[in-house]
């Protein structure tokens, strides 16, 4: 009997998909010819993993370590025949990827169904991409294939998704176009500084829709994650991009207290997909925000909502004994752009309650899970911090979180944000070392669009 042979490491893709033997014939081999196929062949930017390589057992380790959390693989539809680039054997292991390992950090744990979205994304190749696109820029290897794919999917998610966005009113009735969507927006908070448009058009998106009694509790749950995606999106962003303040005046049109406050909808207020509180609390974030940007002194129209913002915050105040450090981050935050602009207090004072704020949460920053949590919601309270601390040592404490976030490879906006702080720690000089705060760099930081 003659030797066992390995197979062939050269043939074309579909030889090798279809584990037959390949005649490389260039450009096109006679089993393609034969069966109609299109021949396409490997070069040094389209490799298939080989499982002979240490490119490959890589991958099988990774797979080792997630497989024991989030979504079994064994739920996952069985995929039909997706459409380039999505076809490759790479792209079902991102897909993959992000089921395992990617949706259970972006949903919390304690939600009813999260395979809903994941049993659309066969059925409609924008959604796969930006599923790909998500996976791919969060895969943990050093390779650069996933990046490389990860924006080659992304490019063709937006181009193939634009078609379907023509009629935003039926479009909006469309669970897949909105899970797009809401993920494309979510690719941009990881690989790109700015998530506006996708955030903006996951918003029209969901004013066109409502949720309905007749659907089944894992599309309720669907809706759910949507809107608290938005949300999670706009409200924690609104800091960072000015454009997105419009999200006050739109909430009506959204209809939240349907997703949210309505007893007999199949997803229960308890239930809270990503959102760590209420969508009251994001929204106080996101009113808070937008007020704190004026940099002159309030009229009588503002003093009136500074001190509804003000009393509403208070009913949150519990939260700054939080066991959830980043709840008490955020409070801290929010108490901060309040302060800021404080219509009732003297410079002095503010100033004092400011740095105290600054204080309570520089001391929780190091306690700070940041596996547990996405990059967004971590920069936003540690970017209020960085912008008002002005001693070095303060300033080296938000460094340092900044830097764990970004060698965790938990997002671009990392980077982003820690460049942000370093150019208005250069406008603001480091002052003494009597406790200080620099109100000048908040409003750097707020004005920064």
């Amino acid at each position: 009997m003659p030797p066992a042979t390995l197979r062939t490491r050269t043939g074309c893709f579909p030889c090798r998909k279809r584990r037959k033997k390949c005649d490389e014939t260039h450009p096109h081999c006679s089993a393609c010819i034969r069966n109609s196929l299109d021949c396409k062949w490997p070069s040094e930017d389209n490799q298939l993993p080989d499982g002979r390589s240490r490119h490959s057992r890589g991958t099988k380790a990774i797979m080792r370590a997630v497989a024991s959390s989030g979504v079994s693989l064994t739920q996952l539809p069985p995929l039909i025949m997706m459409p380039a680039p999505f076809s490759s054997s790479e792209c079902t292991y991102l897909y993959r990827y992000f089921a395992s390992t990617i949706l259970p950090r972006f949903v919390q744990r304690n939600s009813v169904d999260k395979t809903y979205m994941l049993r659309l994304a066969p059925q409609f190749p924008p959604l796969f991409g930006a599923m790909v696109a998500v996976a791919g820029m969060q895969l943990p290897t050093k390779d650069r294939w996933p990046a490389h794919l990860a924006l080659q999917s992304y490019l063709h998610a937006i181009h193939a998704i634009q078609m379907s966005l023509t009629d935003i009113t039926k479009a909006g009735c469309d669970d897949r176009i909105l899970a797009t969507v809401s993920l494309l927006a979510c690719f941009e908070a990881y690989a790109i500084p700015t998530v506006a448009p996708h955030v903006k058009a996951a918003g029209l998106l969901l004013t066109q829709r409502r949720p309905c009694e007749y659907r089944t509790k894992a599309a309720a749950t669907f809706d759910r994650i949507c809107v608290e995606s938005f949300l999670y999106q706009a409200c924690l962003m609104m800091i960072f991009d000015p454009s997105l303040d419009a999200l006050p005046e739109d909430r009506k049109q959204l209809g939240l207290p349907l997703y949210f406050d309505k007893p007999t909808s199949p997803a229960s207020a308890s239930e809270q997909t990503i959102l760590q509180a209420s969508y009251k609390f994001f929204l106080l974030i996101a009113d808070v925000t937008k007020l704190s940007r004026l940099s002159r002194p309030l009229d009588s129209a503002e003093v009136t909502k500074w001190r509804s913002l003000d009393c509403e915050l208070s009913r949150w105040s519990h939260l700054i004994c939080s066991a959830d450090m980043s709840l008490a981050l955020c409070y801290l935050s929010l108490q901060i752009l309040l302060q800021k602009v404080n219509p009732q207090i003297t410079s002095s004072l503010r100033i004092q309650r400011v740095y105290s704020c600054l204080a309570g949460g520089l001391h929780r920053v190091p306690a700070l899970e940041i596996d547990i949590y996405p990059p967004i919601y971590l920069l936003w309270p540690v970017a209020i911090l960085g912008a008002v601390a002005v001693r070095l040592e303060e300033r080296e404490v938000v460094r340092d979180v900044i830097a764990s976030i970004s060698a965790a490879k938990l997002g671009g906006h990392a980077a982003w944000v820690q460049k942000r702080l370093d150019r208005i720690w250069t406008a603001v000089s480091p002052a003494p070392e009597e406790p200080q705060v620099s109100l000048v760099g908040l409003q750097l930081l707020l004005d920064q669009g």
